[in-house]
């Protein structure tokens, strides 16, 4: 069964140049040790999920899990980050067939997956992990996918798929208003929304949904709640540090070419016309109303 998967696992793996294929290799060790089924931790504890909608502090809150779970002898993933700066597929945009050769990378003890920018159909006892669900409201993410494309996000791998279809979105959003985008983008959003609403909420019952807005407005209670979803043992000063970290990144101002640009609920209020918002939440009211922004 070893020996297949490795040879499954061959064709996916790095087409660089040498030189590039071996600073992946040093940043992704892990990453290819899964996917060639070959890597193992021992600790006992259940493996962490993260979902997350984009543009909803992904990589922040990643960040947040990566420190308390290195805390508790969970071995972090990005498989997300590594199909980023590779031609390795997004497995969230896979069907559940597709993802049958990817099963053996979950492994529902001592793991932290983290982040993963749609939910991918066909995990395995998806039930025995915890699993997060970060949201934010989705006129907000339209708006904060504009200025991100536009102006702050990197581009995946030169080269890949990946690579050519960011730089077409990243030339429209730059031609486009604001509200251009938002509209163009209104049923993406519907999709993602409608993805984790169809394959983890209507088939897990051990789901901890976590909002942006509640992230910003309390973050100490939001970072206390999941640290005890998690059921993770957090020493004082790591908390203490991790409460610092998140006051030293809050913007004091808006700057729309860092990653953080504002980092305030309500922008959609600012930026969009009556007419764009109105349009926004008669395709997304289902939405808004299922995680509670209407």
């Amino acid at each position: 069964m070893l020996n297949a998967i490795k040879e499954q696992a061959k064709p996916l793996l790095m087409k660089f140049t040498p030189t590039r294929n071996y600073i992946l290799s040093k940043q992704f060790s892990v990453e290819l040790d899964l996917i060639r089924g070959v890597h193992e931790n021992k600790n006992q504890h259940p493996s962490v999920l993260h979902f997350s909608v984009n543009k909803s502090a992904t990589q922040y809150v990643k960040s947040v899990l990566r420190k308390c779970s290195s805390a508790n002898g969970l071995v972090n993933v990005g498989i997300n980050e590594y199909a980023f700066k590779s031609d390795f597929p997004y497995l969230d945009k896979l069907s559940a067939h597709e993802m049958q050769q990817y099963h053996h990378l979950f492994k529902p003890k001592g793991y932290t997956y983290s982040v993963f920018g749609g939910m991918i159909d066909g995990i395995p006892n998806l039930d025995k992990y915890l699993v997060i669900l970060m949201v934010r409201d989705p006129r907000d993410v339209l708006v904060s996918g504009y200025y991100s494309v536009a102006y702050s996000h990197p581009a995946p791998a030169y080269g890949t798929d990946k690579y050519h279809a960011f730089i077409k979105d990243r030339k429209f959003s730059q031609e486009a208003t604001v509200d251009e985008y938002a509209i163009a983008q209104c049923n993406h959003i519907y999709e993602t929304f409608e993805r984790h609403r169809n394959l983890l909420l209507g088939r897990s019952s051990n789901v901890h949904i976590i909002k942006y807005e509640d992230m910003v407005s309390d973050f100490e209670g939001w970072l206390r709640s999941l640290i005890n979803y998690c059921d993770f043992q957090v020493s004082a000063q790591l908390f203490e540090e991790l409460l610092q970290e998140h006051e030293r990144l809050r913007p004091s101002k808006e700057n729309v070419e860092k990653h953080i640009r504002k980092g305030k609920p309500g922008d959609y209020r600012e930026k969009l016309t009556p007419e764009t918002v109105d349009f926004i939440e008669q395709k997304l009211l289902p939405f808004l109303q299922e995680f509670h922004y209407v």
